[in-house]
This record gives structure tokens, sequence and C-alpha cells, in this order.
């Protein structure tokens, strides 16, 4: 096996590692409730993949979190903490709808183009103002972020309460045209070609981030932003570029809930998928293979939820401990990388010993 074939491999193979183990884990959680973890995983594995329908509403609930993944995963890698995937997603949602419902008359072949262009402009626009007011007045991304993610639900709250209220009770739009919905592969399930479009997107995203200098530049801007300006990067330039990219990613999560799910916008209708999506990402190691696989296991594990607390004594609840697991293996990861890099740091600078020495001028 080369190489680039290895190099390419890894993350992957963390993320399926990171699963198996989480899973180990939780087979032990599943043992006080009286149901064998055999039992459990079986209906779990059913609910998820036991019939076509299954597995189409497993794709169908990986999708969103496909999209939020990969949003996560190029941000991060360059540095980039964009925890306003949230914000970014429904405010691309609203936008998509809005076009949908006002261009209905134009036929697919535009309309749905029109849709998908102005959720990634939505979600741009959501990452303009915290891109600028970190790079230009160094305010901390992350803050701005979180205050970005409240303001955008409460403002599409609002919009589609009142002056876009359609023509249903709870807070939402009206009906987008059926010329701007996301044809579906099934009438028994949500799932439509909004899937086919991320994981273009993620092997595009994965040419781009490892394949191209804008891609090199990236992963220098995460690793030593001192680093990078040397190589005669702008910085900020950067990071701009980085997050309104990622913020149109996310757009697109929005965007494919609308278009292809709902078919209107409903006020509060993200179940943490921006949250969830950057677990998603650091699950895959950053990468964008890695992205696919972490968000088919969540979307299994949330569609085969379902039918194990039915059919045994196990709850729902489970599924929230195995992405806590999860999230503790990542961190537990990163601190072991970290204190590796520190050790070499610091081995580097230290002066050889006696032995060392008369070692080397053996050789």
């Amino acid at each position: 096996m080369s190489g680039k074939l290895k190099k390419a491999l890894a993350a992957p193979a963390k993320t399926l590692f990171a699963i198996f183990v989480a899973l180990v884990i939780g087979a032990l959680l599943v043992l006080p409730t009286g149901t064998t973890p055999l039992e459990a995983y079986k209906e779990l594995w059913n609910g998820a993949f036991g019939s076509k329908i299954n597995i189409l509403n497993t794709l169908a609930r990986s999708t969103p979190l496909l999209f939020t993944g990969l949003a996560a995963a190029l941000a991060f890698r360059g540095g980039v903490f964009n925890i306003g995937i949230e914000g970014q997603l429904y405010i691309g949602a609203f936008s998509a709808a809005l076009i949908g419902i006002y261009g209905q008359n134009l036929p697919p072949v535009i309309l749905i183009p029109l849709c998908i262009l102005g959720a990634m402009l939505g979600g741009l626009l959501w990452a303009v103002i915290p891109g600028i007011l970190n790079t230009k007045y160094q305010i901390n991304l992350v803050v701005i972020c979180t205050m970005m993610n409240n303001i955008a639900e409460l403002f599409t709250d609002y919009l589609c309460g009142y002056p876009f209220k359609g023509d249903i009770p709870t807070n939402a739009t009206l009906k987008l045209g059926e010329n701007a919905w996301l044809m579906r592969f099934d009438e028994r399930s949500e799932l439509n070609i909004g899937f086919i479009l991320a994981v273009v997107c993620a092997v595009l995203l994965y040419i781009l981030m490892f394949k191209t200098r804008f891609g090199y530049e990236t992963r220098a801007l995460g690793l030593n932003r001192r680093f990078t300006s040397y190589i005669g990067v702008n910085v900020n330039r950067k990071i701009l570029a980085v997050l309104f990219l990622s913020g149109m990613i996310a757009g697109l999560a929005g965007a494919e809930q609308v278009m292809g799910v709902n078919h209107r916008f409903i006020s509060a209708f993200s179940s943490d998928y921006g949250f969830t999506g950057i677990t998603v990402a650091l699950l895959g190691g950053l990468n964008p293979l890695g992205v696919v696989i972490g968000a088919l296991f969540f979307g299994a594990l949330e569609n085969g939820a379902i039918q194990m607390e039915v059919m045994t004594n196990v709850s729902r609840d489970l599924i929230s401990s195995l992405q806590a697991v999860i999230i503790m293996l990542i961190a537990a990861e990163e601190l072991i990388r970290t204190r590796r890099g520190i050790k070499k740091v610091k081995g580097a600078g230290k002066a050889p010993s006696g032995r060392e020495r008369k070692e080397a001028s053996a050789s």
C-alpha cells in the first residue's frame, strides 16, 4: 500500500476505531438494563439498516450532519473556530425558502439552483459580521458566533411568525413552489438528492483541502498563523475566505432541509445540526472522507434508536451517551497528541547526555 493511500485512509481508520470503542463502552452501559448488548445493538442495526426504508431514513438523517460536518471540518482545519454554523444554517434555509416561494413560477432547472445559491449566499453573509469583527478588531470569534446563532434563530422565528407567516398555526412560511422541491428517492422517506450533493461536496472539499494550494495554505494556517504569514499568505484574508466558504456549506444544510424535507421554513426546525456537525467533524479527524463516515454513523444512531427503544428496555438516551463517549475519545486523543508535541519540543532543545555524545562520536 502506497504512503499516499495510507495517509488518505488514516482519518477514516481513526473514525472507525473511535466508533468501535464507543460501542464497546455502550455495551457496558446496556448491561444493567437487563437487555443484552447484542440484542440492543441488533435492534439498533435493524432500525437503521433493517429495510430499504430504514436505510433511506438513515441517509436522510445523515444528510444535514454531513453538510454541517464538512463546514466545521474546513473551518477547524484552518484554525478558524466557526461555532456559528447553526446560525448560518438558519439564514441559508430562510433565504432558500424566500426564493422558492416568490420564484415558484420559474422552471425547476432555474429555480432549484437559485434557491441553492441563495442559501449559500445567506450562510456567507451571516459569516461576514463575525469574520470582520475578528480580523479587524480581534474580537473573539467563538463569542461572536455564539451570539450570531441566537440572533439567527430568533430573527427567523420573527420573520416566519409575522411578515412571512404561512398558512399553518405554527411559525412557518408558506410552502415553496413544487418547482423548488428536491427530488426524493421514495415517497415514504425524506431522503432527497441533497444527499448526493453532500457526498459530491465532500469529495470536492477533500480535493480542495489536500490537492490544491488553497488547501495547503489553509492547513498551514491551522498549524501556525505566524508561519503562514512568513510564507507570504495574508492571514486575515485567508481567515475570511475559510470562514465564508464554511458558511456557504452550512447554508447548503439549511437549503436541503427546506427544499427536500419540510418544503417550507419552520421555526426552530434544526435539531442542533450545527453543533452536532462539529462533533461529526472532530470524529472524522477534520477530513472530509472521515466526516462522511461520522455523519452516517450519527444518522444510523438517531434513526435506529427509535426501534431499539421500542423493542428493548434500552432508552434512546444511550445514543447521547455514545456521542458523549466519542467526544471524550476525541478530547483524549487531542490531549495525547499535544503532550507528545510538547515532549518533542523539549527533547529537541535538551542538550545530549554523555552516553548520547559517546554513541555519536563512535558512529
